[in-house]
């Protein structure tokens, strides 16, 4: 059974999604705070975290690479009043897998909930991706190029994950859109170029530049 964790400071809304995920067949834990979600994803593992944006003031999307820490193949589905398109890309970059602005339909967040569910980010039969010096461990999440750590937040370890997978498959900025962002209700973002620049930084600066882009084409990872 599906294991959801809510984290909502607001009593009404709180009671409103739990009572329509559980009616749904999901187990449902609830906490209100950062604090508490950072306590409880330490030792309980969940499927997808239903997070609101703002906790007693607080910016959740502070906290996001540390839930990610202690609960990494959980998927993390933002809830905001904030829903422009500035703040979502913001909140996606950061390392959320979806956001959702308020208000909302029930019925759009329990599909949200069930798709992102269904992703896996985990290998089906290794645990190490490679490519020319370049080595990423998707069970620790370490990435080593040559024998310089490579730090990467959660969004552009998905992307270069992907890219590791199909060396020389060239993925439009659509296919990226889809597969890493699930982006299609924006489009018009640019949070795909934000972050291959950023991953190029981390990755090629000082070596042999491996990911690889052409203007109308898209991205692939791959020796020039």
């Amino acid at each position: 059974m599906m294991r959801v964790l809510i984290v909502e400071d607001e009593p009404k809304v709180l009671s409103f999604i739990s009572q329509a995920l559980e009616s749904s067949g999901m187990t449902v834990d609830k906490v209100s705070a950062v604090s508490e979600v950072k306590l409880i994803t330490k030792t309980l593992s969940f499927d997808v975290i239903v997070l609101d944006r703002l906790l007693h003031g607080e910016d959740s999307l502070e906290a996001l690479s540390e839930i990610r820490r202690n609960n990494p193949l959980a998927k993390i589905l933002v809830l905001s009043a904030l829903s422009e398109v500035d703040e979502k890309v913001r909140g996606l970059t950061e390392g959320a897998d979806d956001y959702l602005g308020k208000p909302f339909h029930v019925a759009e967040l329990v599909a949200r909930i069930r798709v992102l569910a269904k992703r896996s980010d985990s290998p089906a039969k290794t645990s190490q991706l490679s490519y020319a010096d370049l080595l990423m461990d998707l069970n620790s999440q370490k990435v080593m190029r040559g024998n310089c750590k490579i730090d990467l937040t959660a969004k552009e370890f998905r992307l270069l994950s992907l890219l590791l997978r199909n060396p020389g498959r060239v993925y439009s900025r659509s296919d990226l859109l889809d597969q890493v962002w699930d982006l299609n209700h924006f489009p018009e973002s640019n949070v795909v170029e934000v972050t291959v620049a950023s991953l190029r930084s981390k990755v090629d600066k000082g070596f042999t530049p491996l990911i690889q882009s052409r203007r109308g084409a898209g991205y692939w990872l791959g020796e020039p």
